[in-house]
């Protein structure tokens, strides 16, 4: 079987030259979008937002979207970072936040004005330029683009991450999802969470919800999926070794809820998408 790679931190443009609605692909990892031309929607859950000119896209791993092009071309850079890798490098949690947590008022798009559209894309432009070409430490160049991106446009906009200050309870929120992405091929309940947060059980739940804009029940379930959906492509595992790596023993149990939230079933989603 022929698996995909999927690098920890990759950068690249893209433009399209169609008016239509552009099927959603595999996507598992963090991403930031800067619109450098054209027009386009996004849907994020029940959210639809207008792309253009100097729009920045930040979407989670765990958020199914899908873009419909309204103005030709429709160009774009497209930064990817890995879960393993955003969490390892990325020690501000005021940072972080803009990818992993969804509260209500959230909204997942800036709208950066020309002068400042003028600033961030040699960011993007030479992240591109160092995936294409990948010379001698390139990850670590990416990295540090991608931190200066975010520094910067923190000290524009601080509305904009959903951790502005580093309240107890956000920070908290932070370190259960950190948690679940360490633990999650176990089994891992909310109570021993809160006591690695130091908090009951209630309030944690509570602030879950709130802060990430999902239960933690869900989360982790979503966490999951999109963990056994990127190994269904990058591995060549049987279906029961995968849904085992995600934390379901019995493999019944994760045959019904990745169909309940995806609508086919393991092996077709493998085929689907490795077909492409």
């Amino acid at each position: 079987m022929d698996c995909t790679h999927i690098p920890e931190i990759s950068c690249f443009y893209s433009d399209t030259i169609a008016s239509h609605i552009l099927n959603p692909s595999a996507h598992f990892e963090y991403e930031m979008i800067l619109v450098t031309d054209g027009s386009a929607q996004v849907q994020i859950h029940d959210r639809t937002y207008p792309l253009q000119r100097g729009s920045l896209l930040f979407i989670s791993r765990l958020e199914q979207h899908q873009f419909c092009i309204v103005k030709e071309p429709y160009c774009r850079y497209v930064l990817s970072v890995s879960s393993d890798l955003l969490l390892s490098h990325l020690n501000e949690p005021r940072l972080a936040s803009i990818f992993m947590q969804r509260p209500e008022y959230f909204s997942h798009v800036v709208q950066l004005n020309e002068e400042q559209l003028a600033y961030f894309l040699p960011f993007f432009q030479k992240s591109a330029d160092e995936y294409e070409k990948q010379p001698d430490f390139y990850t670590l160049q990416s990295i540090a683009m991608l931190l200066s991106i975010l520094i910067s446009l923190y000290r524009l906009y601080p509305n904009a991450f959903p951790m502005e200050d580093s309240s107890s309870l956000s920070a908290a929120v932070l370190n259960a999802q950190i948690y679940v992405s360490r633990h999650f091929n176990r089994k891992l309940t909310l109570q021993e969470i809160a006591d690695q947060c130091f908090l009951n059980r209630h309030t944690l739940s509570l602030a879950f919800k709130e802060i990430v804009g999902i239960t933690f029940k869900e989360y982790l379930l979503l966490f999951r999926i999109t963990e056994a959906k990127k190994l269904l492509l990058t591995t060549d595992l049987s279906i029961a070794q995968i849904g085992e790596s995600v934390g379901y023993i019995n493999v019944n149990n994760f045959l019904k809820i990745f169909r309940e939230k995806e609508r086919i079933t393991p092996l077709q989603y493998r085929k689907q998408h490795l077909s492409h």
